[in-house]
């Protein structure tokens, strides 16, 4: 029995807040669809922490791989890419996809739009200047590329593994790294996975893949890294 001064709310309270919670992110998500700039500011400030964390994460693993330069763009830089595109992409968001995953799966997205540019580019400093120019403009825009997937098939985690094997994986200074036999796609399946606990199909619509090719990415990705850390603990044992 709960004694007058018990303050834990009850759980019909705690539903009512949710649905308050869930009807407003609504309410400002059509605001932000008719082109409130508040309203979507609002939406995304809850999520810009996380946004951060993994724009830094990101950064250091393409420069320690060699993709970028340290002082080519920072965390924050990355950030305002992502908002600003999530502000010109707002009306392409899946309707089953939540804010969150759809943030951060656009600043992947992002990201690995500016590293192809660069990498593009030094090749281009490389060619001769009597070479061929390119038959297609080099930055084309191509928007296929930022096309949403729909997983048409329900798939959890369990069904990809009999037992959790998260346990030793989600080491964040194993994803600032690069780690050889691990794949940026897979590395990227990985984090979404163990560090910000994303469903088979948010990981599915942020990637742009289909969920049967997220459990191979994850499944590879995930005998990388366990072999990674038993060469780590045998060569600290040395």
């Amino acid at each position: 029995m709960s004694s007058a001064n018990d303050i834990t709310p009850a759980s019909g309270s705690i539903r009512d807040t949710s649905e308050e919670c869930a009807a407003s992110a609504v309410s400002l998500w059509q605001a932000s669809l008719h082109g409130d700039r508040d309203a979507f500011q609002r939406l995304l400030n809850p999520h810009l922490e996380e946004l951060l964390a993994a724009a830094g994460r990101d950064l250091r693993y393409h420069c320690a791989i060699g993709d970028i330069r340290q002082d080519e763009i920072s965390a924050e830089e990355l950030v305002g890419e992502t908002l600003l595109r999530a502000w010109r992409d707002r009306h392409r968001r899946p309707h089953s996809l939540d804010i969150r995953p759809w943030l951060l799966g656009l600043q992947f997205r992002v990201l690995t739009r500016i590293v192809r540019q660069e990498l593009l580019r030094r090749d281009l400093a490389s060619v001769s200047l009597e070479a061929p120019a390119p038959a297609e403009p080099i930055y084309d825009d191509d928007e296929s590329f930022w096309e949403w997937y729909q997983p048409d098939e329900t798939l959890r985690w369990e069904d990809i593994v009999a037992v959790d094997a998260t346990a030793g994986v989600e080491e964040p200074e194993l994803f600032d790294r690069g780690v050889p036999g691990l794949s940026p796609l897979a590395r990227q399946v990985l984090i979404f996975r163990h560090v910000h606990r994303f469903t088979v199909g948010e990981v599915a619509s942020s990637l742009g893949l289909p969920s049967r090719r997220v459990s191979e990415l994850w499944l590879e990705g995930h005998a990388v890294l366990v072999g990674t850390k038993r060469d780590d603990r045998g060569a600290n044992s040395d």
